[in-house]
């Protein structure tokens, strides 16, 4: 009777302290292990609630261990205890970038950069001097030109003939979607008055002579791109570097590779091998929504082939992921390729270029969804997004409702019908905010003649599609534009700039509050990449990715975000950046 009487006992002291360490919160049940790192003093956004703040956050290795009141992190301090004093700095979780191009980006920034150059004779000069100062280079690249620097967008090819007569020359708009050649290019590619346009691009031509004009946009691109010797593999691995040291010095900690070819892919694993990944990516493989579903079907099995390598590398896999597939369904305002409802309004008969047939966009989606793959999708005209939101209803329809995570990136033209339908289907909308501004030569001398006032009403549409309950998150789609989150974020909340001038917003009824950009930016952006459960919140248990900033976004005047500078930036509890 005793022994029984004494394991009874026994056995509900057993139950209660169990009970009692049920309890706890997740920082209660770390014991008292000393932090490597502590910051206080200063406006600690966790993200994990509207405006939650903790005094005190604590990191033990690459986790967080405490982020709560700053008395009860003092238990967290050892004699090797970091103790940061933000001394009133802001401290958020890291930046998500959900639509970037880090490596082609990268390329750029070591060849002929023509970002921010504006005007046609400065572009000639930059291009001029690049081309003295190689003289062994056997094609002549350049990225990045202004469009609008040039009457209608198109740059002729006389004018580069002038300054690189004797090689082939390729140069890239900022938008990515039309290329500059002279007549050096277009002989080697045989392109001339009979060459027909392909089915998803445009050769510009003379209005007289019908001779290509030098600027071709698409698909066309490629008829000249092809012939132009690839990057090296190291090449390629010098410029992702380049381009992860410059996402972490803005903040940037989880990002998507927004399309990524077999030499990109090889060019992450390279850096994961290393362990030199500063940032979790995502990448979306790219995938022709023309072939279908025998190209949804080729592109699945390539991303099934590197999702069973990094299964066999568990060593690869904590920093990489293989779930997503890119498809483009059309090309640009600027260029008259964005898919619209209705006729451009200096066209009539151009409703720019869908690169699908309704029902062939339909059957790649639903076999890319059918096979659990997420789905990228770049849309910009009207016509462009309501197609992919008809393909993702359809794949719905056939396959059931899974946690897909599709998104539609750009969303530069949204018909107003199509608003509610993005939560309806449970569509992420991507949005590029910087795009959103009157400063912007694109917007005010491309945009606006060729969409008329109506639809020019409707672009970008952020605040409305984040009232109506859509997910909303943000990519830069560096090196199209900046990859500094913080100019981005003052142009969704002030519809103007980036600067300091304080003026009327654009379209206001756009306008999105910091907290949902910010949002955006950190837990919007861990969930569409799968990460929520690892990122994106400063709580107990996740990784230590975090930025200290040099003010409060929250509290800032919302024409100085954009001077907001990073401070620090830690990668899974090291320092991945230090200004």
């Amino acid at each position: 009777m005793k022994k029984w009487k004494g394991d009874f006992v026994a056995g509900w002291a057993l139950i209660w302290i169990l009970l009692q360490l049920a309890a706890c919160r997740p920082s209660d049940t770390v014991g008292e292990q000393p932090a490597d790192w502590l910051f206080q003093n200063g406006r600690i956004y966790t993200m994990a609630a509207p405006e939650e703040t903790a005094e005190a956050l604590a990191i033990k290795g690459e986790r967080i261990l405490f982020a709560g009141p700053g008395k009860d992190a003092e238990r967290f301090i050892g004699p090797q205890t970091r103790i940061i004093d933000l001394m009133g700095k802001t401290l958020l979780p890291g930046f998500t970038d959900a639509h970037v191009h880090p490596v082609s980006g990268g390329l750029a920034l070591a060849g002929c950069n023509l970002a921010d150059i504006l005007d046609r004779d400065s572009v000639l000069t930059a291009i001029r001097r690049y081309a003295h100062a190689n003289p062994d280079k056997e094609w002549i690249r350049a990225d990045n030109f202004w469009l609008p620097a040039f009457p209608d967008g198109n740059p002729r090819r006389e004018w580069l003939d002038r300054i690189v007569p004797d090689r082939p020359a390729y140069v890239t708009s900022s938008d990515g979607h039309s290329a500059w050649v002279n007549t050096k290019a277009l002989r080697l590619a045989g392109v001339t008055a009979a060459t027909p346009d392909p089915s998803n691009g445009r050769i510009e031509r003379d209005p007289v002579t019908r001779e290509p004009s030098g600027a071709l946009r698409e698909e066309a691109m490629e008829l000249v791109s092809k012939l132009i010797p690839k990057p090296t593999h190291e090449e390629l691995v010098a410029a992702l570097k380049r381009s992860l040291r410059l996402a972490n010095s803005l903040g940037i900690t989880n990002l998507v590779e927004a399309s990524a070819s077999e030499g990109y892919i090889e060019t992450y694993l390279e850096l994961a091998r290393q362990g030199e990944l500063t940032a979790h990516v995502g990448i979306s493989i790219y995938g022709d929504v023309s072939k279908g579903a025998e190209g949804a079907a080729t592109v699945a099995r390539l991303n099934e082939k590197y999702k069973t390598l990094l299964a066999e590398n568990p060593a690869l896999t904590a920093d990489l992921r293989f779930d997503q597939v890119k498809l483009f369904m059309d090309g640009v305002v600027e260029g008259t390729t964005a898919a619209m409802l209705e006729p451009y309004a200096h066209q009539p008969d151009n409703r720019g270029i869908a690169n699908a047939d309704p029902e062939t966009a339909n059957e790649a989606i639903a076999a890319l969804d059918k096979a659990g793959i997420q789905v990228h999708v770049h849309a910009i005209g009207d016509r462009g997004i309501r197609m992919t939101l008809d393909a993702f209803e359809n794949a719905r329809q056939q396959n059931g409702i899974r946690d897909s995570r599709h998104h539609i990136a750009h969303l530069h033209v949204v018909h107003p019908d199509d608003i509610p339908r993005f939560k309806t289907l449970d569509v992420t909308a991507n949005f590029q905010a910087l795009w959103a501004t009157l400063e912007d030569t694109y917007m005010t001398d491309l945009n606006f003649p060729y969409l008329g006032k109506e639809r020019s009403e409707w672009q970008y549409p952020i605040g409305t599609l984040a009232r109506s309950g859509a997910r909303v998150v943000f990519g830069s789609d560096w090196d199209v534009s900046t990859m500094d989150p913080f100019d981005a974020m003052q142009v969704a909340v002030t519809r103007r700039g980036p600067d300091s001038l304080e003026r009327e917003p654009w379209t206001p009824q756009h306008l999105a509050d910091v907290w949902t950009v910010a949002q955006g930016y950190t837990s919007g952006g861990a969930w569409l990449t799968f990460r929520e459960q690892e990122c994106g919140t400063l709580e107990p248990g996740k990784l230590a990715d975090l930025i200290v900033l040099d003010r409060d976004v929250f509290t800032c005047s919302r024409f100085e975000i954009y001077n907001t500078e990073v401070v620090m930036t830690l990668f899974r509890g090291k320092v991945v950046y230090e200004k």
